[in-house]
């Protein structure tokens, strides 16, 4: 998984998904400057946000 230090979220790596791409092309995006890690999830467990999870409520809320 992908890792901002800054920010303190992830994104997970599935090289095989297309959606999951995209998702990572933004997160890589909003974090352009930031530092960036690749890490295991055992790492970030508890102490980091998933950059997903955060991406859906955005778009849950516009749709309201």
């Amino acid at each position: 998984m992908k890792a901002c230090i800054r920010c303190r979220e992830y994104a997970i790596i599935h090289a095989e998904n297309s959606k999951n791409l995209e998702v990572l092309k933004l997160f890589e995006g909003k974090h352009r400057g930031h530092t960036v890690v690749t890490l295991d999830y055992n790492e970030v467990k508890g102490s980091f946000k998933n950059f997903q999870e955060e991406k859906s409520e955005d778009t849950s809320e516009s749709a309201e």
